[in-house]
């Protein structure tokens, strides 16, 4: 099986440095000359290719042994590759045994659809060679720190192997390398300290090391052995063959590029040991020889149990260092958000913890930016400037962290003030009106040697790019940047985003919610004040005439009779003013129930108490789509009365219809509050339909577009009461017209939505 990381096909054209990012460095279909390699189909158990050396090492010409099942070419073999099964890919199984007159190391392992049989030359060799080796190593890591263990691990490994020059390469965030440990000849150049751009190792490269902890290149100017043939079929169609896929394979040859590359460091042998962090790559123990130089099977296997050893420490000391921080971190936070999370206003919270926050991420300065209110500590950019950063962080997406050593890589605007900012960490808090946290870095010089000038790269006459042929050191000045942040730095502020969303961030979003609400309550009341002056006005100065009246005339005469009539009607309106000012200030003192229901059960619940579980003759109420809502079960279904009970009373059609229903938010008028998901809920009806100038002016207490006593008469509330209610959910609603088949304006739909769970 090709892993999924790696080119899939042949390039077009020769391999140079613009395009070897994409060589297919798996496949060369070539291997090295110390040893030979025979192609097995797992399916037949049939030898499907050979190197070109077979007849060298095993007596027999390639087409002698095409088309033999493996068995029958030697039992031996058959054997060994029996012994594959149970193993996972790319594990190899190995065997010494006399075969053709010669002593060799058979190293099966399987690919996909294929096994491979490499062949080397066998060496007397003793058992103790390895345990010596790893007993040094160690012997060399106990209570050392870190640097100490890096250098007596190459000086250990070079003694062993006896390569001229062994160094500890690492990796960095963007990928580039350096020398952080080294172990050479006395008359050779240094290279500790020394950087390499990312380019020098290209991705495919960078995947293999992580499939095999050592690589091995005998000989850098030999000419590499063509397997016969190339291409196989791994399923007996000879139709669609296929590249053999030497992704495990020790003797796969290696990438032009990259002999091309070491011959230019005047590097005659190399040999790798991966060093992983998990799964992913770390670093390098790069082995180099001036000369050509081979290692057996086996030291190569005691070099591969040593990186494994180096790995599995470094990975033990990692996270060791790790858990020192996070309590450090831990209790740093501990020490002082009891007093932070104990203050009202949070903003300014905020900047009186500064000093501690700050130099809990190392920082020059912060930003706390809430809605549209920004407040600064430190060296950071001017409060303008750090809204339209956050602005900007808002366009970023939903991450919570987001750091950078150069805003203005990011955010060009940001050159302006890079000579006195220029790193910075961003946090988000909360969910809504919780606001962004941001930690400012000054610039911080500083000088990157490279071994040579990684942005130069050769040309030959034909104008071919090829690898750098100078290694000498290149000093490069960076300006513009921070100190990067580290590893340490976001676990911190991942930490401190937990804390402060757990202990104080949610407080204050309610605290916030409460002062929305008493605002907008602030604002009932104004129209408490105008519904008591205004229209209660109305029936009193009728009640005032009739009673006037009825002192003026006898009590049999029709006058009184009329003065009775009027008296219960406009008692009657005043009943149903003061109920709809009663349920209205209801709606604004109760607090929600969040929680998950279907939409059918509120829906349900509506029907039941609106007419007693029959609707009324001549009109029909459907529900379409109901799936799960969240909010409060109680207020929904308040709702979802109020505007089935104006459908049905603004509707002058002998058939009546209304249908209830659940959209995503996409198909509604919220198309741009993706948050609310499918949390949207409509009532659609055929009725009398609202004009569109006063489709604000239905939402407001006591309004109403028609005279008293036409259709039903009735407060002018509900509507209200449904805007009010939506909107301590934190959401919105929407009246639409309906149309027709002809297009006339025909019925209505309301929309009410809000984000699940606020």
């Amino acid at each position: 099986m090709e892993p999924y990381f790696l080119p899939g096909t042949l390039l077009q054209g020769p391999v140079e440095l613009t395009n070897c990012d994409r060589e297919p460095i798996h496949i060369p279909a070539t291997i090295q000359p110390h040893g030979c390699l025979l192609v097995v189909r797992v399916s037949d158990r049939v030898i499907v290719s050979a190197s070109e050396n077979v007849d060298e090492w095993l007596a027999t010409s390639v087409p002698d042994c095409l088309g033999q099942r493996i068995e029958q070419f030697d039992a031996r073999l058959g054997e060994l590759v029996d012994s594959i099964t149970p193993i996972r890919e790319g594990k190899r199984v190995r065997q010494t045994f006399q075969l053709r007159h010669r002593n060799v190391v058979a190293s099966a392992h399987q690919c996909g659809d294929l096994y491979l049989i490499e062949f080397e030359q066998a060496h007397d060799e003793t058992d103790s060679v390895g345990a010596e080796l790893i007993g040094q190593l160690f012997a060399g890591l106990e209570g050392k720190r870190l640097e100490d263990v890096y250098q007596s691990t190459i000086e250990i490994i070079r003694e062993f192997t006896g390569f001229d020059r062994v160094m500890l390469y690492r990796f960095h965030e963007d990928d580039h390398g350096s020398v952080i440990a080294e172990a050479k000849r006395e008359d050779q150049e240094a290279f500790l300290g020394l950087h390499y751009p990312a380019g020098d190792i290209p991705i495919p490269a960078r995947k293999l090391y992580e499939l095999n902890w050592i690589r091995l290149l005998a000989d850098v100017n030999v000419d590499a052995v063509s397997m016969c043939p190339p291409m196989v079929s791994t399923d007996g169609d000879q139709v669609s063959p296929k590249p053999i896929n030497m992704s495990y394979a020790q003797l796969r040859a290696i990438s032009p590029i990259h002999l091309e590359y070491l011959r230019n460091m005047n590097v005659g042998a190399s040999m790798s040991i991966s060093i992983l962090n998990g799964d992913r790559l770390w670093g390098l123990i790069a082995c180099h020889h001036r000369g050509a130089k081979l290692l057996s099977p086996v030291q190569r296997d005691v070099c591969e149990l040593a990186g494994s050893l180096l790995s599995t420490y470094l990975s033990s000391r990692r996270q060791e260092d790790l858990l020192a921080q996070r309590v450090a971190i831990g209790e740093s936070i501990a020490k002082h958000i009891s007093k932070l999370a104990s203050q009202d206003d949070f903003q300014q919270a905020i900047i009186e913890a500064a000093p501690w926050l700050v130099d809990l991420l190392n920082a020059d300065g912060l930003a706390f930016r809430q809605g549209a209110h920004v407040a600064c500590w430190g060296s950071t950019p001017d409060e303008e400037q750090t809204a339209e950063l956050a602005i900007r962080l808002d366009e970023q997406g939903d991450d919570n962290i987001f750091l950078t050593d150069c805003i203005a890589d990011w955010f060009p605007q940001a050159a302006d003030y890079q000579a006195t900012t220029a790193g910075m960490l961003a946090i988000r808090l909360g969910r809504r009106q919780a606001g962004e946290l941001l930690f400012f870095r000054g610039p911080y010089s500083s000088t990157i040697q490279w071994a040579g000038d990684p942005a130069k790269n050769e040309a030959d006459e034909s104008g071919r790019l090829s690898p750098r042929k100078s290694f000498a050191k290149f000093t490069e000045e960076v300006d513009g940047r921070s100190r990067p942040w580290t590893p340490t730095d976001r676990e911190a502020a991942g930490t401190l985003q937990s804390t402060l969303n757990s202990v104080v961030v949610e407080q204050a979003a309610r605290v916030h919610r409460i002062n929305e609400e008493l605002r907008q309550l602030n604002a009932d009341l104004d129209a408490f004040a105008y519904a008591a002056s205004h229209d209660l006005k109305e029936p009193l100065r009728g009640i005032n005439h009739y009673l006037y009246l009825l002192e003026q005339g006898p009590q049999d005469d029709s006058t009184y009779q009329r003065g009775m009539v009027g008296l219960k009607r406009l008692v009657g309106r005043m009943s149903e003013l003061l109920d709809g000012l009663l349920r209205f200030s209801r709606v604004g003192r109760q607090d929600l129930q969040w929680e998950t229901f279907e939409l059918q059960d509120a829906f349900s619940q509506a029907c039941d108490i609106l007419f007693s579980g029959r609707a009324p003759d001549g009109v029909e109420i459907r529900v379409s789509s109901p799936q799960t809502i969240v909010g409060d079960f109680a207020c929904v279904r308040e709702i979802l009365m109020n505007l089935i009970s104006n459908a049905i009373k603004y509707n002058d059609r002998d058939e009546k219809w209304i249908e209830v229903g659940q959209v995503e938010y996409l198909d509604s008028p919220f198309k741009d509050c993706s948050e609310y998901g499918n949390n949207v809920i409509y009532v659609r009806d055929n009725g009398i339909g609202i004009d569109e100038r006063y489709r604000d002016q239905v939402f407001e207490i006591f309004r109403r577009l028609h005279q008293h006593n036409q259709y039903g008469g009735g407060s002018g509330a509900g509507l209200t009461i449904v805007r009010r209610i939506v909107e301590r959910h934190g959401g919105k609603v929407v009246v639409q017209p309906g149309r027709s088949e002809s297009g006339k304006q025909e019925g209505t739909t309301f929309f009410v939505g809000w984000e699940p769970g606020l």
